[in-house]
């Protein structure tokens, strides 16, 4: 399991972030909260959700460890992805997630 990413920032989209790491490009899906996060740094440190499936492998990477829980709460409801769930962060401002949407008690356990 990955925690994080730390590195430099060697490639920055609205939506993939790719974090140089000793000479490994980690690519990463992020929301639009993120990239606004990142913009004009060199370096970045990103929390990680880790989807593996039988088709597929894909990170995403967050600013902060509560958008990664909001991310996580998202992803348990029927129906939603990790893409949707990307969405409805990006739609998301930081000042939506009032400590009463993630409780610091809330345990996101990773499937």
């Amino acid at each position: 399991m990955i925690e994080y990413v730390k590195g430099q920032i060697a490639e920055l989209t609205p939506a993939i972030a790719v974090i140089d790491c000793h000479g490994v490009g980690y690519g990463l899906n992020i929301s639009l909260n993120t990239f606004s996060a990142l913009q004009g740094k060199q370096e970045a440190k990103l929390y990680v959700y880790e989807a593996i499936r039988e088709d597929a492998y894909v990170l995403y990477g967050f600013s902060t460890r509560q958008e990664r829980a909001l991310f996580l709460l998202l992803i348990s409801v029927s129906g939603i992805g990790g893409n949707t769930a990307r969405m409805i962060l990006s739609a998301l401002t930081r000042q939506n997630w009032s400590t009463s949407s993630v409780p610091a008690t809330t345990s996101c356990s990773r499937p």
